[in-house]
């Protein structure tokens, strides 16, 4: 096994009565060379658990929440002590450092735990297993293993550069905290005059100074939408983009990506 294992360890969170679907996900964690950490194989006889999980989810490269129907229904689990302890971490780290991963096991709730900026555990996209098994653990192996050393040719590993730069913005633009993209209770004003006949030049000293010549965010989806859209993305599920050409039709975007999750649309 090449890297450094430590590095790559995943630290699976779960309630007992998962434990085959957890048992499945571990099977692929091995067929993929991925370490994992999971409480009942790897807790020594004499050690105190309690010190061997905290240790093993602060050492971990990623948390694994494993939520489900039958986590909902418990009343008491030890999960939610792994949970605290895990958010803890993830106020520390990098706001997009994709450290925390949660995933349905079946139609279920996630718990609102503040994570911090006024977000909770809800905020953070999760893997919707019980959808489609097959998609979302491929999906989940591949969020794991991007940061790997792939066996691929050189411009394979620019393609899928590309697709996880290109999935890393989505996430951005949906939540509403990407750079350039203020997410104001009324609307950015600036998008909304962008997306009218207002000449650009009048853009240019507004005071949020989302001119198209500053705002950060525009400039990477324009670069990156082209980038995409030549090196075959286009053709996969994850199409989002605009042409992004014009600040007037980026200034439409944001106006609709706002609106979707206010649920004026």
């Amino acid at each position: 096994m090449s890297g450094d294992k430590t590095r790559r360890r995943v630290f699976v969170s779960y309630v007992r009565n998962n434990s085959s679907e957890i048992d499945k996900i571990c099977a692929e964690f091995v067929k993929n060379d991925i370490e994992y950490w999971l409480d009942r194989k790897d807790i020594e006889p004499g050690k105190f658990w309690k010190d061997a999980i905290k240790n093993a989810i602060n050492g971990g490269a990623y948390f694994l929440a494993c939520f489900s129907k039958e986590y909902n229904e418990r009343k008491e689990t030890f999960m939610n002590e792994e949970l605290l302890e895990a958010v803890e971490i993830l106020r520390i780290k990098h706001y997009d450092s994709g450290w925390f991963i949660p995933i349905k096991l079946s139609e279920c709730e996630i718990p609102p735990i503040p994570v911090g900026a006024g977000k909770t555990l809800n905020d953070i996209h999760y893997l919707s297993f019980y959808e489609d098994w097959d998609t979302e653990i491929n999906r989940l192996i591949d969020i794991i293993k991007r940061e790997e050393s792939p066996k691929k040719s050189e411009t394979n590993n620019k393609y899928f550069e590309k697709e996880y730069t290109y999935l890393g913005l989505k996430s951005l633009i949906e939540s509403g905290s990407g750079a350039g993209f203020h997410n104001a209770d009324l609307g950015h004003p600036v998008y909304r005059l962008g997306a009218s006949d207002v000449p650009v030049e009048t853009l240019k000293d507004w005071e949020y100074a989302d001119s198209p010549e500053k705002n950060l965010l525009f400039k990477m989806l324009s670069r990156l939408s082209k980038e995409l859209k030549q090196s075959g993305i286009e053709e996969m599920r994850f199409i989002w983009w605009y042409d992004f050409s014009e600040w007037r039709a980026f200034c439409k975007f944001a106006i609709d990506v706002y609106d979707r999750k206010k649920g004026y649309k």
